[in-house]
């Protein structure tokens, strides 16, 4: 078990050092089995095990970031982050994007589909 513990750190290890650097000095939390950090701004990001939340409402969407890290690996920040950030960015700060679904972007889409299955696993007490 401890191998594979390893394996998957070697495995996002981009995500595992930024998260680690991220979520120092933040109280751990967890709900639903499901581990986070809160900070004060308003917006998540989820770095590999990393959740920092500024909403808990969004646990389970960042949980599903989460599952992005581990299919994707080290390929996670180039695929998932830097555009997920991007189109965060670009909703928040263009009045023309603003009214378009947070959801219709590829990442967050992903992220939510998966994140709900979670939680429906959850509901059905699994």
């Amino acid at each position: 078990m401890m191998l594979f513990r390893l394996l998957l750190v070697l495995w996002q290890l981009p995500q595992e050092i930024l998260g680690f650097i991220l979520s120092r000095g933040r109280v751990r939390h967890e709900e639903y089995g499901i581990s986070y950090y809160r900070w004060k701004l308003g917006s998540s990001i989820s770095l590999a095990d990393f959740r920092i939340l500024g909403d808990e409402s969004v646990l389970f969407h960042e949980y599903g970031h989460s599952v992005q890290s581990l299919y994707l690996g080290p390929l996670y920040i180039i695929v998932i982050g830097i555009p997920s950030i991007v189109w965060c960015t670009i909703r928040s700060y263009t009045p023309l994007f603003r009214h378009v679904d947070y959801l219709s972007f590829y990442t967050e889409r992903w992220a939510e589909n998966l994140g709900r299955k979670k939680a429906l696993r959850i509901s059905q007490g699994r």
